[in-house]
């Protein structure tokens, strides 16, 4: 990789380090949703899923087709759904070694008992 595919590679997981973006991606995994629904299945509000939809649809994680009045949104099943599934082989593999390391801050949530892997 040369430098300016690390650099987009980095906005990248920073996209998806996002709690409430990544729960939307993880909502949609499911198949098409409008933005109730998505609120619905996070439990997030309207406006912070909205907002964090743009941010998705910008960066290109998650497309969108209007129905009428209302916009239905779908995750990028080419390139984001490996990335999620991928992912999720990993925290089943290494999960709790992550939540070990002293290097990243929310590790230490892990060990101090807000969350657990």
């Amino acid at each position: 990789m040369n430098k300016n595919e690390i650099f987009s590679c980095e906005l990248l997981f920073k996209v998806l380090s996002n709690s409430t973006r990544l729960k939307i991606a993880a909502s949609l995994i499911g198949g098409k949703k409008s933005v109730s629904e998505i609120c619905t299945e996070t439990g997030t509000d309207q406006a912070r899923v909205s907002h964090e939809l743009r941010c998705l649809t910008v960066c290109g994680l998650v497309d969108f087709a209007r129905d009428g009045k209302q916009v239905i949104y779908s995750l990028n099943r080419e390139t984001v759904l490996p990335i999620l599934e991928a992912a999720g082989e990993h925290v089943k593999r290494f999960g709790d070694r992550m939540g070990s390391c002293d290097i990243i801050s929310e590790a230490k949530r892990v060990k101090t008992g807000d969350v657990t892997l």
